[in-house]
């Protein structure tokens, strides 16, 4: 039997103006009596924290404690520090049974978000996982996470699957922290925290270190926020050496693994740090090129030969696995090149794309320009026309006397009366 669990949000928000209100607003549809809000700004320089001290006094609702907490100046990373306080905050205090992230930019669907905390009440278990959609800002619209279709294998788990048939499914969903519920007394039993650091993308190894120390993890399939994408700032917008801090966090999730554990669950944090690795090759800034290479050569390097010929074998069909293989064979400077070449060709194939639309331009152009002078010249013949049409007729001459014409008949007539040549 199910039984509400008062919760503590945390918010976190770094110059994030134009969305926080949105944000707080789709909050105050979710939480309850006994739900406390922590909102963290991390050192805001864009008016956030001012605005979200006026949110925390005007309150979310009767019976919800908010808790401002407002740094002043930015810390060094990502989201770990703003996380880990807020997160301490929430567990200082015995009557919050659940905890759940928010990240300040997106916002809830109070519906989803319903049904997924009352599936975790029911549930008993140390976490539940949602599901999420992104909307991209710069394109204005919506669309599925990359994992979606991982859902399908929730049901098989609801008839009898086994505990670690749940945690891998949990590992190899998207690893952000503001879809899942955790239970207060799991995380305070663990002392699971964010690393810190001057390092982004802290969420990765925290979620492998939740879904490992977890014992029972639920999943309920409804949609419980939408996460904003391709927003001006964002860390997720990132294109240089910031990216090489996925190569630190799979050092630390490899950490987190039993001793000795070369199969399935080593083979599935490779198979994250290369599937993260696909997306960042694509959008890899040139001045990070050699950093981020060299560092991927290094860590590539360290991974046990079966765990690799496992993956390769995974792999073998992708562009990520030609370019992984060659990292960790330490041809930084061939994998480079092929980057430097690559990105060339996009440029190229840009200009060109850009040059073929600048002559159908020209030409549609050109045609226009070519019937425009078709109508200016018709435009002028009928103004000519007209123009000509309105002159005055000359008047005729005056008839000649009578008594003059036949003087003029003999220069004027032939023999037979006829006009003939004219004589010299």
């Amino acid at each position: 039997m199910s039984r509400e669990m008062p919760l503590g949000f945390v918010v976190t928000s770094y110059n994030i103006l134009p969305y926080i209100d949105r944000c707080l607003d789709s909050l105050a549809a979710c939480v309850r009596p006994g739900d406390r809000v922590v909102l963290v700004d991390d050192g805001s320089s864009d008016g956030s924290a001012e605005r979200i001290a006026e949110r925390a006094a005007a309150g979310l609702g009767a019976g919800v404690t908010v808790t401002p907490v407002l740094f002043g100046t930015n810390t060094i990373g990502g989201v770990g520090i703003a996380g880990n306080t807020g997160m301490a905050e929430v567990l200082a205090d015995p009557a919050l049974a659940g905890l759940f992230f928010v990240d300040g930019d997106d916002w809830l669907e109070a519906p989803g978000f319903h049904a997924c905390r009352a599936a975790f009440e029911r549930s008993g278990a140390d976490i539940l996982i949602g599901n999420y959609a992104e909307y991209d800002e710069a394109k204005d619209s919506h669309r599925r996470p990359a994992d979606a279709a991982r859902w399908a294998r929730v049901p098989a788990l609801r008839r009898g699957g086994t505990g670690e048939a749940a945690r891998d499914l949990a590992l190899a969903m998207i690893a952000v922290p503001w879809r899942k519920f955790y239970r207060s007394d799991f995380l305070r039993r663990h002392g699971l925290r964010f690393p810190e650091g001057r390092f982004f993308f802290e969420d990765n190894p925290f979620h492998w270190a939740v879904c490992l120390k977890a014992e029972s993890i639920a999943f309920h399939d409804a949609l419980l926020c939408q996460h904003r994408i391709n927003r001006p700032g964002q860390t997720m917008a990132s294109t240089g050496a910031e990216l090489a801090a996925f190569f630190d966090h799979y050092r630390t999730i490899r950490g987190l693994l039993p001793t000795g554990d070369e199969t399935a669950r080593a083979g599935t944090a490779l198979d994250w740090l290369l599937n993260n690795m696909a997306w960042h090759v694509e959008r890899l800034a040139p001045s990070a090129y050699w950093a981020y290479a060299g560092r991927a050569a290094q860590v590539l390097a360290e991974v046990p030969e079966p765990v690799w010929q496992a993956a390769a074998e995974r792999f073998a069909s992708t562009q990520i696995g030609a370019v992984a293989g060659a990292l960790r064979r330490g041809d930084v400077p061939g994998v480079v090149a092929v980057w430097a070449a690559s990105r060339t060709q996009s440029l190229l194939s840009g200009v060109q794309s850009h040059l073929r639309r600048l002559e159908t331009a020209l030409a549609d152009q050109g045609q226009r320009t070519g019937a425009l002078e078709r109508q200016m010249r018709i435009g002028q013949e009928i103004a000519r026309y007209a123009a000509l049409r309105d002159l005055p007729m000359p008047d005729l001459p005056p008839a000649l006397p009578a008594s003059l014409l036949p003087e003029m008949a003999p220069e004027m007539a032939g023999e037979d009366g006829d006009a003939g040549p004219l004589q010299s």
